[in-house]
């Protein structure tokens, strides 16, 4: 049987859920600004790359034509292990890992090679490849941030319209079917006391 006490315990929850709805909006509207700011670097910074490495990657072929062997011995000696630094920075309550910047641009002491045994034209497109592998490792840290931060968005979107269209919707229906219950019951009860009243009066 409805109550008092059940339409008060709904109307509390219910008003606990919509504070609940606006703050996963606003969660929502702060990620999808990441999202879109994100986006705007990811392109600029992919476009930069395919420039960036269509130069390195005609420099080499011109510097190979030229210095063949050189370029092999030079790569060979100057191999090497990269190790990266990832991290988890928390957005929103959403943890999204993040590649630490990495200065992989050698100095000439670093690459362990002698400026006598290799040409400039070697040198310059072993920095150039080096740029590249920068740029590389700093955009896959913002699309790894990117597909996390846009999973998020997805999954409260989610949440959003389930609350919005289902459970709220629903919610109020009850609490009206309570109300239009203990309208209906008064009005009972107000009937009943009036024709005892009457009895009374008549009595």
């Amino acid at each position: 049987m409805p109550t008092r006490q059940q339409l008060l315990f709904l109307r509390a929850q219910r008003l606990v859920i919509r504070k609940g709805l606006e703050l996963l909006k606003s969660k929502r509207e702060a990620l999808m600004k990441e999202f879109f700011g994100i986006v705007e670097e990811s392109v600029k910074e992919r476009s930069e790359l395919t420039g960036l490495l269509n130069k390195a990657q005609r420099d080499l072929e011109i510097t190979r034509a030229l210095r063949g062997p050189e370029v092999e011995s030079f790569a060979i000696a100057a191999k090497r292990d990269v190790v990266l630094d990832i991290k988890v920075e928390n957005v929103w309550g959403v943890f999204v890992p993040e590649i630490a910047e990495t200065a992989l641009t050698r100095t000439m002491e670093a690459r362990g090679v002698s400026p006598v045994g290799a040409g400039a034209g070697v040198l310059d497109v072993a920095r150039e490849f080096e740029v590249v592998a920068d740029t590389i490792v700093r955009i896959a840290s913002r699309e790894v941030r990117l597909a996390r931060v846009g999973e998020e968005i997805k999954a409260d979107t989610r949440k959003i319209n389930a609350i919005s269209e289902e459970m709220l919707p629903g919610m109020t229906g009850r609490i009206k079917s309570i109300e239009r219950a203990l309208e209906e019951r008064e009005r009972e009860e107000v009937f009943r006391l009036k024709r005892y009243k009457g009895k009374k009066a008549r009595a």
